[in-house]
């Protein structure tokens, strides 16, 4: 394989020899990347600088490109998939619980939060009673934990919206 020169003359030469989208390149430097000097691109220092801002990225649903809202589905499908491998007993439920809860705090987003708990609200439907109650928190003790607060806080903020729409109701009926 042929030495790659230490610097390219324009962010074509740049794109058509490192085989990276000039797109990519030009947000590089929009976003203050050092190896652009001087008129010239310095490859090694913008293969350096993209590496470590992709790793910076990783948890960011934008990092794709795909964003948030087109993501979504894929995420809400990859939380019933490993559901379904916890099912199937591939995973237990504290390694399917904490898989599923990372990827919902990564993404930061209520709709897929509600998706998460709501699937724990159906496993824990599925595998307890309401009278064994006492016995899954003693199995399942960090589940359950979380599985509690999530459901207060997500009652607590039905009421504020509730609460919200009551004022504004109120506010346009004067």
């Amino acid at each position: 394989m042929p030495k790659q020169p230490a610097y390219f003359d324009s962010q074509a030469a740049t794109a058509a020899a490192l085989k990276i989208d000039i797109d990519d390149i030009r947000e590089a430097k929009r976003e203050g990347c050092p190896a652009f000097r001087s008129g010239r691109v310095y490859g090694k220092e913008l293969l350096k600088w993209l590496e470590t801002r992709a790793l910076q990225n990783a948890g960011s649903a934008k990092s794709n490109g795909i964003g948030l809202e087109k993501a979504r589905p894929v995420i809400a499908q990859t939380i019933r998939g490993l559901s379904v491998c916890a099912s199937l007993g591939f995973l237990t439920p504290e390694q399917y619980f904490d898989f599923t809860l990372r990827i919902v705090e990564a993404a930061n987003d209520p709709e897929l939060r509600e998706v998460f708990r709501q699937t724990i609200l159906n496993w824990l439907q599925l595998n307890f009673s309401e009278v064994a109650e006492a016995k899954a928190r003693k199995a399942h003790p960090k589940i359950m934990s979380w599985f509690h607060s999530e459901t207060k806080a997500q009652a607590r903020r039905k009421n504020e919206e509730g609460g919200l729409e009551a004022l504004v109701r109120a506010l346009d009926a004067q």
